[in-house]
């Protein structure tokens, strides 16, 4: 009975506590991550900034800037015997830098339809760039008039627009902090990935990625 009580009590101040945070005039601040459809490695997080216009409802704004440079220095090669007692150089590189950046900006508005319960719908757009280095890519030569193998930096780009539709649940902990789990429709209403040619030989490969998934995620969130 004793334990009963406890968790009744639990529950009740949770309740209330997440009901008191959705007050007209709160501020949210969150960040937040999916982790269903990605690798861990590959988890991206998400700030986002929220107002509360009216008691259980707010809206605000979500932005994600990432971006890596790493750099590779020149490199002499290897000595590899060529069969016939001699050697060649192989794997030599002058030095490069590949880059890869995301840039996403959206806006997103909140409803509780419980104490704890709250609907979530928003609006998106953004693009991915990363860079790959190839070698003996064929490019053509102004000077000879020819083909020619060269080494150089490629670039992947990918573009899309996203509306998203769904559900969470927010889990208060010590007045102000809360926990979020999340379920979304993730409408892609406007996307492509464009993929670098294989120099002169090959034109881009433009992909579409129109579609939708349902997507599972994790908020974390401060309100005051």
């Amino acid at each position: 009975m004793k334990k009963f009580i406890l968790m009744f009590a639990t529950i009740c101040l949770i309740t209330l506590t997440a009901n008191a945070q959705t007050k007209k005039g709160t501020v949210l601040l969150g960040a937040g991550s999916q982790f269903s459809g990605t690798a861990w490695t590959d988890w991206q997080v998400t700030p986002k900034v929220g107002y509360f216009i009216q008691d259980g409802l707010a809206i605000g704004a979500e932005i994600h800037f990432d971006t890596d440079d790493e750099y590779f220095p020149s490199f002499a090669g290897y000595l590899t015997p060529d069969g016939s007692g001699g050697f060649v150089t192989t794997g030599e590189h002058s030095d490069y830098t590949l880059t890869s950046n995301t840039r996403r900006f959206g806006v997103f508005a909140r409803y509780y339809a419980a104490r704890n319960l709250f609907m979530e719908v928003s609006m998106s757009s953004g693009t991915t760039q990363s860079e790959s280095w190839e070698e003996d890519v064929p490019v053509f030569d102004a000077a000879s008039g020819g083909l020619v193998l060269a080494d150089m930096v490629l670039q992947e780009r990918t573009q899309s627009s996203h509306v998203r539709l769904g559900m969470g649940y927010t889990l208060v902990w010590r007045e102000h902090f809360a926990v979020e789990p999340f379920v979304h429709l993730d409408l892609i209403v406007d996307g492509e990935r464009v993929q670098p040619g294989g120099g002169a030989m090959q034109a881009a490969e433009t992909t579409d990625l129109s579609g939708s998934e349902f997507i599972a995620g994790v908020n974390f969130s401060l309100f005051f």
